[in-house]
């Protein structure tokens, strides 16, 4: 498994329960709620990590247009 599998594993295996639970037959509305709970929990959480690793690659991004627009300068100078 790859590194940035390794960050969503929780979140894999999450997805894979869901599915299983899906195919039951004879769940009960408690229980059902309470796996949707679980589900819920961890869509949230996948959302806040989702929303971190896009604001560090936006920085990233940035910084490297920064870079850029500073070698581009330096190249001018000549």
């Amino acid at each position: 498994m790859s590194e940035h599998e390794d960050i969503f594993q929780e979140y894999y295996e999450s997805q894979s329960r869901a599915e299983r639970i899906a195919k039951w037959h004879d769940i009960d509305r408690d229980q059902l709620m309470v796996e949707y709970q679980m589900l819920k929990e961890n869509y949230d959480k996948l959302l806040k990590t989702a929303a971190r690793i896009s604001k560090l690659g936006d920085k990233a991004q940035q910084k490297l247009l920064k870079y850029k627009d500073l070698m581009d300068t330096l190249r001018n100078l000549d």
